[in-house]
């Protein structure tokens, strides 16, 4: 017979909550980068932003760019509807590209290399600035997962000829991402919506994730999220671009100065330390190591038996992210096993700035015995 899954303790998840006392907070009089940035420009989501600066480009009809197969899907998206086609690399084991690679794929119709800092852990960005420079290319920037991330003292995202952000991913807002463009350009006109049910949704993850008394409202929430997704296309929900005009609800733009924190990285690293110290021989192999001024967005677990492990977590009340367990429908997928099995076999845990101690406490535990339920590599 199935063990009962707990109801003794809060739910914990790889998003931040959004805790309650934010309101109480008194603004920030300095934003961090990109915010201070004067060409930075605000939309309701990273697909929006990569969208408008491969627009600002201006680039031929017939223009490539270079992308990893191991992706999300909605920046592919995003590039295929803002007009440039995409040639794919499957990247080294550590998820740099590799050289030799990218260099078969070179023609005349290649413009720009598209380089991701995955979960908020820095490429070798001087190297691939170089290589770019040296063969003409512009360098989109992809860092979504490592806003507060920094590369030889400089911010993650500052390299690029565009560079592209998100901050709910970090912050428990309800959107926001920008666009870092090497030629500014003008923002959407329009004012953003309030999204007073999404803050209300992230206030209450918050709460969930500190009672297990609110089992009532936890499962109200999940049917307001199915009910919000209701009727989207199940093939496409995750890569829809939406209107790319839409700019970041007035609430984000609220909070957003409220909830940045100098301490915010360190708080991550800290409990990104203490899961490698426990797990560092199950960890997957291009975050086994923390490296200086990785801003970590999730602890990233390899494991067989991926489904089996996740559901062993929800008996502890811990909801890991089945990490881009879905490719792009454009990539051909059997063309690229090396993605392929990265899909197959990641899964990220949390690691934000709202964990307390006794939730750390929790998660070594959960993790051993999903583990021990034979779910490793």
């Amino acid at each position: 017979m199935p063990e009962p899954v707990s109801r003794t303790v809060g739910r914990l998840a790889v998003p931040p909550p959004l805790p309650p006392a934010v309101y109480g907070r008194p603004p920030s009089r300095k934003l961090p980068f990109p915010l201070d940035q004067p060409e930075c420009v605000m939309f309701a989501r990273g697909r929006h932003a990569i969208w408008h600066g491969v627009r600002a480009l201006a680039l031929q009809p017939d223009a490539v760019v270079l992308v990893p197969a191991y992706h999300c899907g909605t920046e592919i998206e995003a590039l295929l509807r803002a007009g440039v086609r995409c040639r794919f690399y499957e990247a080294s084991d550590s998820l740099a590209p590799d050289e030799d690679e990218l260099t078969g794929l070179l023609d005349e119709r290649v413009v720009a290399l598209y380089l991701i800092h995955y979960l908020g852990f820095p490429q070798d960005i001087h190297r691939w600035r170089r290589w770019c420079d040296a063969r003409g290319l512009l360098l989109i920037e992809d860092a979504a997962q490592g806003w507060f991330g920094t590369i030889d003292g400089r911010p993650m995202g500052s390299f690029g000829d565009i560079s592209i952000f998100t901050f709910y991913k970090t912050l428990g807002v309800p959107d926001g991402a920008a666009v870092l463009p090497r030629d500014r350009f003008a923002p959407p006109p329009r004012r953003g919506a309030l999204r007073v049910g999404t803050v209300g949704i992230r206030h209450a993850e918050w709460l969930l994730s500190r009672s297990a008394l609110l089992t009532g409202v936890e499962d109200r929430l999940r049917s307001e999220v199915r009910r919000v997704h209701r009727g989207v296309d199940p093939a496409m929900s995750s890569y829809r671009l939406g209107d790319p005009d839409t700019p970041p609800a007035r609430s984000t733009r609220f909070l957003l100065p409220r909830l940045v924190d100098p301490a915010l990285a360190e708080r991550r690293r800290t409990s990104y330390r203490r899961l490698l110290d426990e797990f560092g021989d199950q960890v997957a192999r291009p975050f086994a190591r923390l490296s200086d001024g990785a801003c970590p967005w999730a602890f990233m677990i390899d494991v067989h038996h991926k489904r089996g492990f996740m559901d062993r977590l929800l008996r502890h009340r811990i909801r890991a992210l089945d990490f881009w367990s879905e490719p792009h429908p454009s990539l051909p997928a059997e063309q690229f096993p090396r993605a392929c099995s990265l899909r197959d076999r990641f899964v990220g845990l949390p690691v934000h700035q709202e964990l307390r101690e006794r939730d750390l406490a929790r998660l070594g535990p959960a993790i051993r015995d999903a583990l021990d339920h034979g779910c490793r590599t």
